[in-house]
């Protein structure tokens, strides 16, 4: 059985034997954007929004992705047969497109690589296991979202932040970290957006905070499930608190000194959103 496959400049390939250039940007810089899509008996979930998002992401970065999206489609589509998951089995996609080879040693952007090059295309195809167990989270004291950053809008190669308040949560024995932006609200999780229910109201930080908007979340808005507000870090033990993406939906049981008292299965919002 296939574990993972990859395809790159027209050609389907295992994984580690996509290469990329040492003068790519997105390797020097981390200048490319991409997706992480669920697959779910057998079908790419919501995978037109995940396209729009990337589409938002190349015109906040002025990154060229002039790319025909049933070409895209048919690739997907291909790549999910190639995974050959069982009915009952769950997959992930990772759609990355770079702003390509760099010229020289500036960060520059030259006005070849303005550009749309499929060659800066590569797309990635896993077998997964959704996470829907339970973490303790640790407020990071090192790093905040700047709530003003057009970076925070965009799904981009860059997690050096991600991964700091991640280090930082795990050598306080945290299993993971929530992020503040510099007004002390609060924002997001190292890798997902926070959904908190208090007095049975269901909210999640605003997008004014800096937090990305993912596409659970703004599922979950549309459905009028939940409705965006400003959060200060202070929590209550009876308080549910959620930390959701695409690919999982745990519940936080911790946040530094407070242990919450109330269950809850996460696996509703997973299902609930995913129907």
């Amino acid at each position: 059985m296939t574990q993972s496959i990859g395809w790159h400049k027209d050609k389907w390939l295992d994984i580690e034997n996509i290469y990329i250039s040492a003068n790519d940007r997105g390797l020097k810089f981390g200048d490319g954007i991409f997706e992480t899509i669920l697959i779910k008996n057998n079908n790419p979930i919501l995978i037109d929004e995940h396209i729009q998002r990337l589409e938002n992401s190349s015109r906040v970065l002025n990154i060229s992705l002039n790319f025909n999206k049933s070409y895209l489609k048919d690739i997907i589509s291909v790549g999910i047969q190639k995974l050959s998951l069982k009915e009952n089995q769950l997959g992930s996609i990772r759609v990355n497109y770079s702003r390509g080879l760099n010229i020289g040693r500036s960060i520059r952007i030259n006005k070849n690589q303005q550009d749309y090059d499929i060659n800066n295309l590569w797309i990635e195809f896993y077998h997964i296991k959704p996470d829907f167990s339970p973490i303790s989270t640790f407020i990071s004291q090192t790093e905040k979202k700047n709530q003003h950053s057009l970076i925070n809008q965009c799904k981009t190669f860059s997690y050096n932040q991600s991964i700091q308040v991640l280090i930082e949560a795990n050598k306080k024995l945290f299993d993971d970290s929530l992020m503040l932006n510099t007004s002390n609200e609060l924002c997001c999780g190292s890798t997902f957006n926070i959904l908190l229910k208090r007095d049975d109201i269901w909210t999640t930080p605003r997008k004014e905070s800096g937090c990305l908007q993912g596409i659970m979340v703004k599922k979950a808005i549309e459905l009028k499930i939940i409705k965006e507000e400003l959060i200060l870090p202070k929590f209550y033990k009876n308080d549910i608190l959620i930390a959701i993406n695409s690919l999982s939906c745990r519940q936080i049981n911790r946040v530094n000194d407070i242990e919450f008292t109330t269950t809850f299965d996460p696996k509703y919002f997973w299902d609930l959103l995913y129907k």
